[in-house]
């Protein structure tokens, strides 16, 4: 199966599952509002696939102000990814902290990879999560699936795949041959030592993804001058002001920039080795060449199993 075909296939996949759950009006909470291209790629993915709700978004952000109140009859979605468990902790702390507000409403996590280190994390999730009276927990891998039925007993639980593969075609402009290898090398916590790293040809750029280089305070020219538009607007009309330009800035700017330098860069290359989950997808979308390596918790390697190992152009080195 070629990667359009399959893009189809899995976008229908995650309609068929997840649009006659939201039946009201919703907002959107747990945007990634930092520099990772791979979070970026799936947030602009959830919102391509909410416009074909009929329902209304009431507001999206990385987070609600305390003073923001959302209606009983509300549905609440949380952005997807990697982060669902204890590896990146505050993800979970946040969806906490709104489940335990608002027990009654429905809520949806888009899909998620699972992974817990630490066994009271666990059980203070699961605790959480029970209480919740209407509760849909997506895993975009059938690992993760698997733990979450086992473990999260009073949710509905759905497989569905990431949402990066929702990503609007407009982003998706291939470019002609370069001839040219990348080692898309991450570098953070999740990155494993392999010694099939070794396999990678020896004229291949390394690098991680570029923003990853940057400050996050000034990764965008013009980003300083947006902070100061920021504070003098909460100085004169409180933080709602601010959050609203935050929101705006980061939606309309940011998350869209993003995406862009992370396909202006594969572009350069024919053929790509990488330890990030989303290089893997985007690379695939751009139809580039995709060989992939396994991160710490086994997510990359449970997603391909999952949904891309039947595709053409894209295989996982063990």
């Amino acid at each position: 199966m070629d990667f359009l075909q399959k893009k189809q296939q899995l976008q229908d996949i995650i309609k068929d599952k997840l649009a006659g759950l939201i039946n009201h009006d919703y907002v959107l909470l747990d945007l990634p509002y930092h520099a990772n291209i791979g979070d970026s790629i799936i947030a602009l993915g959830e919102k391509n696939f909410l416009k074909e709700i009929d329902f209304k978004c009431l507001y999206a952000g990385s987070h609600c102000a305390h003073n923001f109140i959302i209606d009983k009859d509300t549905v609440i979605l949380f952005h997807g990814g990697g982060n669902f468990g204890d590896l990146w902790r505050s993800c979970a702390d946040l969806r906490n902290s709104i489940i335990s507000r608002y027990p009654n409403n429905k809520f949806i996590v888009f899909p998620q990879s699972v992974c817990y280190e630490n066994e009271k994390n666990l059980q203070e999730d699961i605790e959480v999560y029970s209480r919740c009276s209407n509760m849909t927990i997506c895993a975009r891998d059938r690992v993760s699936f698997e733990f979450l039925k086992r473990h999260f007993v009073q949710n509905n639980i759905l497989l569905v795949p990431d949402m990066a593969f929702y990503l609007d075609p407009k982003f998706l402009k291939r470019s002609h041959n370069t001839g040219k290898t990348l080692f898309l090398l991450r570098n953070d916590k999740e990155l494993v030592q392999n010694p099939m790293y070794n396999i990678v040809p020896s004229d291949a750029n390394v690098a991680d993804w570029p923003t990853m280089n940057y400050n996050i305070g000034a990764y965008i020219p013009y980003n300083r001058v947006w902070k100061r538009i920021e504070n003098r607007l909460s100085k004169y009309f409180g933080d709602k002001s601010e959050l609203m330009l935050e929101n705006f800035y980061w939606q309309k700017i940011l998350l869209p920039y993003n995406v862009k330098c992370g396909v202006d860069f594969l572009n350069c290359y024919d053929s790509i080795y990488t330890t990030r989950l989303h290089a893997a997808i985007l690379g695939y979308l751009l139809g580039k060449q995709i060989h992939i390596f396994d991160n710490k918790d086994g997510k990359i390697s449970a997603l391909y199993e999952t949904w891309l190992k039947d595709c053409e152009g894209i295989d996982i080195i063990k």
